[in-house]
């Protein structure tokens, strides 16, 4: 069984984590935020088999313990000295495998709603970050070899003729050796996002001005695909492997290729 655990500082560039301030309020963070801060959260997941009487694999009050006495000090030290996330990954990774009583499985370093790092104990050379962007476009399922009628069936309002629009949001995640700098920098990761993907969909009819989808449904799913498949190269170009692409067409619905 895995078991994750969300654990939220507040780091400050100016002084040191507050190891010994009340835990009034972890649910947001803690150390609690000192003026201008940086709000951040740790996932850690481990692996093991649950206690068969209390059900609990480890009391997360122990996790939160462990994690607060060996990353944070780490994360604050690297928050104010102004290195590369990725950088501390493994050091808070190998100090906690040494003090949980179950093997680390991996953490994710979330700096924020747009931006997160991913470290897997099992490739400890190398970190996964993920990014997130938007872009606005229209589109219409449609289906040329079908009637007018089994269209309307499959696709519903989305089968409207004269097309409807999303606010798309995708998020790219990028596995690279960890190194000093970065084999791959967020703004390099950025600009190819952008050059290949944003400024080829957005603010597009996506079956009239993209030749991907001129005989294709632009479906979430088939959407994904494309813009995976667009990146995969010039990301490599840069130094980085693409892991996948998700994209999200509503609050409720996305696509991940490679699944």
């Amino acid at each position: 069984m895995l078991l994750c655990r969300t654990v939220r500082f507040a780091l400050s560039p100016i002084e040191a984590a507050h190891l010994n301030s009340p835990k009034n309020n972890a649910y947001a963070a803690w150390p609690s935020a000192q003026g201008w801060h940086a709000s951040i959260s740790l996932e850690v997941v481990i692996a093991g088999e649950p206690d068969p009487r209390t059900g609990y694999l480890i009391s997360i009050a122990e996790i939160d313990e462990i994690a607060r006495r060996t990353a944070l000090p780490i994360l604050d030290q690297s928050f104010r000295a102004g290195g590369a996330q990725t950088l501390a990954l493994k050091p808070v990774a190998e100090a906690l495998n040494s003090e949980l009583p179950f093997p680390l499985q991996s953490i994710t370093l979330i700096q924020s709603n747009f931006l997160s790092f991913f470290y897997e104990v099992s490739m400890p050379n190398h970190a996964t970050f993920t990014q997130s962007f938007e872009f606005a476009a229209s589109h219409r399922l449609h289906c040329d070899d079908l009637d007018a009628a089994t269209n309307q069936k499959i696709f519903g309002k989305c089968n409207n003729a004269a097309g409807h629009g999303h606010n798309y949001r995708i998020e790219v995640s990028v596995r690279a050796l960890i190194q000093d700098p970065p084999k791959v920098r967020l703004d390099q990761l950025e600009q190819v996002v952008r050059q290949n993907v944003i400024d080829k969909l957005d603010h597009k009819h996506l079956n009239t001005d993209v030749a991907s989808f001129a005989k294709n449904n632009p479906s979430v799913e088939m959407i994904a695909r494309v813009c995976h498949d667009w990146l995969v190269q010039p990301i490599q170009d840069v130094g980085g492997e693409l892991v996948r692409v998700r994209l999200w067409e509503t609050e409720k619905t996305s696509a991940i290729y490679p699944g």
